[in-house]
């Protein structure tokens, strides 16, 4: 997995995100904008065109609520060499393509401090894409956070405060007024917040307009919850003394009258995950245990289950501020301990 540090304003990092990501980055936006414009049977060029007008929209809707994550977009597109046309096009690959994340969340408490793991599950092409930042901004705390390539979509990671988070995808309504895509939603939480509390207070108000996440949080104080939000609302569940499970449909039925049902095969696919996961944490199986579950029944570490790869997964220590990271199939590839402290202090 690439790693790389960025420090200084939102531009900067972004600027020094895709000078450090460029070849992986344009690889991969470069094919995804290819099978997009094939899609719509004309070429790249046409599809940048074309599309212009809708993106600049989705842009300008992010940017009413979270500019510095704009300045960053642009930042990335300098340090790749691209023009900002053909970089925020393949930006919005997600909203063009309906390729969203699709991940498995497992967490309890041990001996009282919450440990909790987490995948990242995506297709067999996109493989390797997601990195690691190191970042220090300059208003905010210094976190890492992993993210596809050329990105700012956090999907997990850490700050110097103590506050860890893991998602996973849900379904919510597409809007077209001011919001952020969910991920996009979550780049805004490792810098601004210290502890679960503020983490639950700072996403309440926060919109979104596109998608939704579930997002599991611990921090070195020993709290620990997972929040589901989509445009229609947010839910939290406070962790007691069992475990929390979550895949890519809401588990709240009430708030999941207010969403729209998720996609398949994803859908059966995650209801599988869930129970797999469900059963194994409620018989006190570890959670490095689960991350690595093969089982037929509905495997967590996923092989091409539903055209679905498990690129890395991780697992959470926050009140000892250690991070597990297999990069790669958990069970196969050996997990690395991370100092979290060490690394940001």
């Amino acid at each position: 997995m690439l790693r790389f540090h960025t420090s200084g304003d939102a531009f900067a990092r972004g600027r020094q995100q895709g000078e450090a990501t460029r070849l992986l980055t344009q690889t991969w936006m470069s094919s995804a904008l290819e099978q997009l414009a094939e899609t719509g049977g004309g070429s790249v060029d046409d599809l940048i065109h074309r599309s212009q007008p809708e993106i600049n929209r989705w842009i300008a809707q992010w940017e009413g609520i979270f500019p510095p994550g704009v300045l960053e977009c642009r930042g990335i597109a300098e340090g790749l060499g691209w023009s900002w046309e053909k970089y925020a096009t393949a930006l919005c690959h997600h909203r063009l393509s309906g390729d969203l994340p699709q991940c498995t969340l497992v967490g309890r408490r041990d001996e009282g401090r919450p440990l909790f793991g987490k995948t990242d599950d995506i297709g067999l092409h996109q493989l390797g894409l997601n990195v690691m930042e190191i970042s220090r901004p300059d208003v905010g705390h210094a976190h890492l956070h992993f993210h596809f390539a050329g990105t700012p979509w956090t999907v997990a990671g850490a700050n110097a405060a103590g506050l860890m988070m893991g998602m996973t995808g849900i379904p919510g309504p597409m809007r077209d007024e001011d919001g952020l895509f969910s991920l996009m939603g979550l780049h805004t939480v490792l810098p601004a917040c210290a502890s679960v509390d503020e983490a639950i207070s700072h996403l309440d108000p926060l919109p979104l307009n596109a998608y939704g996440f579930s997002l599991m949080l611990a921090d070195r104080g020993g709290d620990f919850a997972l929040v589901e939000k989509t445009g229609a609302g947010m839910t939290v569940i406070r962790a007691d003394d069992k475990p929390l499970v979550h895949t890519n449909h809401i588990l709240d039925d009430v708030f999941a009258a207010q969403n729209p049902q998720q996609s398949e095969p994803i859908l059966s696919n995650g209801q599988r995950r869930y129970d797999t996961a469900k059963k194994r944490a409620a018989n006190g199986v570890s959670v490095d245990s689960i991350l690595a579950d093969r089982s037929p029944q509905g495997a967590i570490c996923q092989q091409g289950e539903a055209g679905l790869h498990t690129d890395f997964a991780l697992l959470f220590d926050a009140v000892n501020d250690k991070l597990s990271l297999w990069a790669g199939y958990p069970g196969v590839v050996a997990p690395e301990i991370i100092d979290v402290g060490a690394l940001l202090g």
